[in-house]
């Protein structure tokens, strides 16, 4: 009996140290692939190991290149080329060397940059807070060049708020991640907490799979617990969309 309770604490243990690993695990940074591995077991890496903070973080450093660019005195169309990331190892790193280098085009074709950025394609990075993050940065990128060549407005000093901006922006995300993540893997714990006890309950003799579904009683606590277990479950996610609201403001 012993061994047994000792396997079922061992399983509990790796079970809550892998639930908990799962937000930590996500912001690490793809690992280097292995040489000779397939394209789509790389693809598939990178983006299990993908950074979604690193990425959003590579719109402030494209604004900052441009501002610098601009106050030595590069044109346009030669600051959107030198402003490309030097390593497209991302998606969003990809989608941003593609935008400038479309911009830098259409501005040696005497096009104006705001109405590049307005024309540039829909990004498809493959995460929805991504996507939605790239068009807001170019759209309000558009916006910066569009007053300063309505209005004269110093473009350096319009690039430099924005990139500020952004980065608060992405730092108040990250803050509501890490506060959120302890109540997710609570929740996740307490997902799995059923299918231990039933586990548990095999291991010692008991059988309970036989009397939850051949019993009367063991019926309506399997109902019972799965209605409460999906109350909860909604409950739950109600109240961290509600926090995730609360700290957004």
């Amino acid at each position: 009996m012993s061994a047994v309770l000792l396997g079922c604490a061992v399983l509990g243990c790796c079970l809550g140290a892998a639930v908990l690993a799962g937000p930590s695990r996500r912001r690490l940074r793809p690992a280097p692939a292995a040489a000779g591995e397939p394209g789509p077991v790389r693809r598939l890496r990178a983006r299990l190991l993908r950074d979604p903070a690193a990425e959003a973080a590579e719109w402030p450093a494209l604004l900052r290149r441009l501002a610098a660019l601009l106050e030595a005195g590069r044109s346009p169309a030669a600051a959107f080329e030198a402003a490309g990331p030097l390593a497209a190892a991302t998606a969003t790193a990809r989608h941003v060397g593609g935008l400038c280098t479309a911009v830098a085009a259409a501005a040696r074709l005497g096009l104006t940059v705001s109405a590049a950025l307005a024309a540039a394609p829909a990004p498809a990075l493959g995460r929805h807070d991504l996507d939605r993050r790239a068009v807001a940065a170019t759209a309000e990128l558009a916006l910066c060049w569009d007053v300063a060549e309505r209005t004269g407005a110093p473009l350096t000093q319009l690039l430099g708020g924005l990139a500020g901006a952004l980065e608060a922006e992405i730092d108040a995300e990250a803050a509501r991640t890490s506060a959120l993540a302890g109540p997710r893997s609570t929740v996740r714990i307490l997902a799995w907490l059923p299918v231990l006890g039933l586990g548990l309950g095999t291991l010692m003799g008991a059988d309970p799979l036989v009397t939850l579904l051949t019993t009367p009683w063991g019926l309506a606590a399997l109902v019972a617990g799965a209605a409460l277990t999906a109350a909860g479950r909604v409950w739950t996610r109600a109240l961290i969309v509600r926090a995730e609201a609360v700290e957004a403001r």
